[in-house]
């Protein structure tokens, strides 16, 4: 079972007219001006990525461009072996974690191929190798064929786990209730939950609680402060979005940016860097914060959140609409 895109890699230098260069995931095809910031570049770039068995090119399409047009006949590369399908999703993830990132469409296009080609895939790991969201790539698993859904998904640990969870909870229950001297791993592996959730169901059953958790479950409802009503002139408060289970980490991605030579060889594209990274809000500004809120600000806090969220949102969207600016989407 093919879950892993790392595969063993191969360094060597291949004679440029060998490749195959179709099949990228960009729809649109090669980005001509990104091809000329790379042949303005300073040389060698990173090595290519090339599938052994058929000599295609799955990453480093607008590298092998550049070379050609500089006159080279032979470039760096890694060869890997494995099937095409795990070739595509090998392409697919390089392209989110370095280069000239594929657009919205190319990486929703990237997932639903996945979905479709390893269907036992979690939400989560897809949305990794994409470079979306879960809750987008669940989303688009709601649109394909039920044919192509399965009772179990492959996880990013490589462990398979039920897609009706509070199936295998009620299943987990009736097997504590049978068999109470049994270990809780071996009631995991034969529902095929983690030892965790296990023993969640086995706390709850002793607590005399429903073995399942609901979605309404832990909310524990918000009444307005007395001063919230001076925080906006409008009754309409902010909804809060959902929390993710962690809070993201944005390093990798600044430091995708950082390599990127046209940004590095502009003045406009250094100051671009230097700006996000002094705007970005990283993981340990949590607890930052927290420690120095004073109680009577908290709401000022939270709503200062919000429309910092709201305002990066439209950033968003507005870079997305622009014309000529899908392929950094």
């Amino acid at each position: 079972m093919e879950h892993s895109s790392k595969l063993n890699r191969v360094r060597t230098t291949l004679e440029i007219a060998s490749l195959v260069t179709i099949g990228s995931p960009r729809s649109e095809g090669e980005d001509h001006s990104h091809i000329e910031r790379l042949v303005e570049a300073e040389w060698p770039l990173p090595p290519i990525l090339v599938h052994r068995p058929t000599m295609r090119v799955i990453d480093g399409f607008h590298r092998t461009f550049a070379a050609r047009l500089k006159g080279f006949t032979h470039i760096d590369a890694y060869l890997v072996d494995g099937s095409e399908e795990l070739a595509f999703i090998v392409g697919v993830r390089e392209n989110t974690t370095h280069g000239l990132p594929l657009s919205l469409s190319d990486r929703r296009a990237a997932a639903e191929r996945i979905m479709r080609t390893h269907p036992h895939w979690s939400d989560r790991s897809i949305a990794t190798t994409a470079g979306l969201s879960a809750k987008t790539v669940a989303s688009i698993r709601g649109r394909i064929d039920d044919d192509s859904r399965s009772s179990h998904r492959l996880g990013s640990d490589g462990r398979l786990r039920p897609v009706d969870t509070k199936s295998a909870r009620r299943t987990a229950a009736e097997l504590i209730l049978a068999r109470p001297d049994a270990s809780l791993r071996s009631i995991a592996q034969e529902v095929g939950l983690s030892p965790s959730t296990v023993r969640d169901v086995r706390a709850r059953l002793e607590r005399g609680e429903d073995p399942l958790v609901h979605s309404n479950e832990n909310r524990t409802p918000r009444t307005p402060p007395e001063s919230e009503s001076k925080l906006s002139d409008t009754p309409d408060r902010l909804t809060p979005p959902s929390p993710p289970e962690k809070p993201a980490d944005l390093g990798a991605l600044l430091a995708l940016l950082a390599r990127d030579p046209a940004l590095r060889m502009s003045a406009s594209g250094r100051d671009l860097l230097r700006w996000m990274h002094q705007h970005a809000v990283k993981s340990t500004d949590i607890e930052k914060i927290a420690d120095a809120m004073l109680p009577h600000t908290r709401d000022h806090i939270i709503e200062f959140a919000y429309q910092c969220a709201v305002n990066w949102s439209n950033i968003a969207q507005d870079l997305q609409n622009r014309p000529g600016a899908t392929q950094n989407n």
